[in-house]
């Protein structure tokens, strides 16, 4: 889960957590593909908002990268055109902020089935 919201992180990675998925958080994207090399998750939430590389940037280098480039990325985000964006950068999906336990367990769901 990437996102620069700490609080935002947090609340999700113990959600998360407690429903037994092992959860990484990163909180800018400057060693994104390093990680998620090493990490090689499942599923990829991202935000649109993010310092020195936006969530576009950052799901295009995962995308056009061989080692990561069929990870599950889902864009998350609360800013207006968010769902554009999603596209633009080649996320697999989008999830609006705010959005609740249910919700994000539905997407998890949705894109790991």
């Amino acid at each position: 889960m990437i996102d620069d919201d700490l609080d935002h992180l947090s609340i999700c990675k113990l959600i998360l957590t407690n429903r037994g998925f092992n959860v990484l958080v990163l909180w800018n994207t400057d060693v994104l593909l390093e990680v998620v090399k090493d990490f090689q998750p499942d599923l990829i939430f991202m935000d649109h908002r993010m310092p020195r590389r936006d969530g576009i940037q950052a799901t295009r280098m995962l995308k056009d990268n061989e080692s990561t480039k069929d990870i599950k990325v889902i864009y998350f985000s609360g800013v207006e055109k968010a769902q554009q964006y999603a596209r633009e950068a080649g996320a697999d999906g989008f999830l609006p902020k705010p959005f609740n336990v249910d919700t994000l367990l539905a997407a998890i769901d949705k894109y790991l089935a």
